[in-house]
C-alpha cells in the first residue's frame, strides 16, 4: 500500500493512494453485493433489484456489517486521518455496481464539512465510467442552500445547472481518474466533481463511495445518522 501524498490532495483536492485493498478483498465484496442482487443473500433492510435496476445503495453500513467493516476498514484511517487533520467519523456509504454519470456536485452541498474515500472494486476508466474532476475547485465557492433560497445568486436555478456554472467559472479542465481495483480515491467535499460518461454500455464498475467528518466537527446537520469512529463505537451529534 502506498502513502496519501497530502500536499497533492491539499493542492488538487483529490489524492490516489493505490493498492489499499487486496484484489481478493475486493472480490469478496463484490460477490457480497452480487449475491444480495440476485437475491442469494437475504439481509433485512436491503431490496433486491431488477436486473436492469442497478440503482446504489444508501447508508447500508446501517443494516450490513460487511459494509460497516468497509467504512471503518483500518487501512483509510490514517489518511483520513491527515486529510481530515482530526479523527474521522463515518457518516455515509454508497455502493455502486455500474458508473453513476451522475451530473457535477459537491458533496459538501449535501453533506457538511465531509470527504470521501471512494473505492475502486474493479479496474475504472472511461470505458466503464471514471470519474471526471475539477483539480482544485476545492479551493473556490461551496454552494449552498442560501444561494437557492429567495434573494440567493441561484434562487432560479437548478441545482446541477448552478454547479455546471460555477464549472465554467472556475475555468479549470476536468480530468478522469482511472484508478485499478483495491485503489482508494480521497477527495475534498468541496471539490466539483461528476460521473464520467459510460464509453461501453453495459459495463459494470463496481466501487464504494464512503464519506466522512472530522470527530470535532460539531455542525453535521444530518442529527439522526449515527457518526462510527474506528474504533466501532457510534455516537449521534447532539
Amino acid at each position: 500500500m502506498d502513502t496519501l501524498d497530502i500536499e497533492q490532495y491539499e493542492r488538487e483536492g483529490w489524492a490516489v493512494v493505490e493498492g489499499v485493498f487486496s484484489g481478493e478483498e475486493c472480490e469478496e465484496l463484490v460477490a457480497h453485493m452480487l449475491d444480495l442482487h440476485a437475491g442469494k443473500k437475504s439481509l433485512e433492510g436491503f431490496a433486491p433489484r431488477e436486473a436492469d435496476q442497478l440503482q446504489r445503495t444508501h447508508n447500508q453500513h446501517w443494516y450490513d456489517p460487511v459494509a460497516r467493516d468497509w467504512l471503518i476498514a483500518p487501512p483509510l484511517k490514517e489518511p483520513l486521518t491527515q486529510c481530515l487533520d482530526d479523527e474521522p467519523d463515518g457518516i455515509q456509504t454508497m455502493y455502486f455496481w455500474v458508473g453513476s454519470e451522475q451530473g457535477r456536485h459537491q458533496d459538501q452541498y449535501y453533506l457538511p464539512g465531509c470527504m470521501s474515500a471512494w473505492i475502486a472494486l474493479m479496474d475504472v476508466d472511461e470505458d466503464n465510467g471514471a470519474m471526471l474532476v475539477q483539480s482544485g475547485s476545492h479551493k473556490g465557492r461551496l454552494l449552498t442552500g442560501s444561494d437557492f433560497s429567495e434573494g440567493g445568486e441561484f434562487h432560479e436555478w437548478d441545482y446541477n445547472a448552478a454547479v455546471d456554472e460555477l464549472c465554467t467559472r472556475n475555468a479549470i479542465p476536468e480530468t478522469p481518474v482511472c484508478v485499478q481495483r483495491g485503489d482508494v480515491v480521497f477527495f475534498d467535499g468541496v471539490l466539483v466533481h461528476r460521473g464520467g460518461p459510460i464509453g461501453t454500455p453495459g459495463s459494470y464498475r463496481h466501487s464504494l463511495a464512503n464519506h466522512y467528518i472530522g470527530h470535532s466537527f460539531d455542525q453535521w446537520t444530518h442529527s439522526s445518522w449515527p457518526r462510527v469512529s474506528f474504533d466501532g463505537s457510534q455516537r449521534l451529534t447532539s
